[in-house]
């Protein structure tokens, strides 16, 4: 897990050669946010994982639960993929090795595309694992959320220490 600590920081201290990385991957997840405005029930965090899909296109992904379901969302930067189809991107996360549909044919992934503050543009690849029903998709690696976002927790105290008062 320290590799993929460290990747998020050469990523974060020498962004010029890498494609965005979302912001997600700054934050310190609570084990637990209460339910929202579209859901009543509470999302509980369950893991995280961050790597190059080449040498210069990060992703950042979150395993996540609610309701009965298990979740994996994968942000990767939509820049010069613009016009990517789900399928396309199931295709290049599969290919990486990030997750294996027990069924091919229906991989139970849906895509949303957003921009974040900075203006950088993300596809968020939000795939099934599993319901009460069954387990859907195979494969991928997940760390807990404590050595992230103690490392996030560190890098905003540092942050904090150096503004100019």
């Amino acid at each position: 897990m320290n590799e993929k600590i460290l990747l998020l920081d050469t990523i974060r201290n020498h962004p010029e050669d890498f494609l965005p990385i979302v912001d997600h991957a700054w934050k310190v997840f609570p084990a637990m946010t209460k339910g929202t405005d579209w859901h009543d029930d509470p999302e509980y965090n369950l893991g995280w994982d961050a790597g190059l899909l080449d040498g210069k296109r990060p992703y950042f992904a979150e395993s996540w639960a609610t309701g009965g379901i298990t979740m994996r969302t994968y942000f990767v930067s939509a820049k010069g993929m613009e016009g990517a189809k789900t399928s396309d991107l199931v295709k290049l996360l599969t290919g990486a090795g990030l997750f294996r549909p027990r069924n091919p044919g229906k991989p139970r992934a849906e895509t949303m595309k957003f921009t974040d503050e900075d203006g950088s543009v993300f596809f968020s690849v939000n795939v099934t694992m599993g319901d009460e029903n069954g387990t859907y998709t195979d494969g991928g690696t997940m760390y807990p959320f404590r050595e992230l976002n103690a490392y996030n927790r560190k890098k905003k105290k540092e942050a904090k220490a150096n503004e100019p008062e």
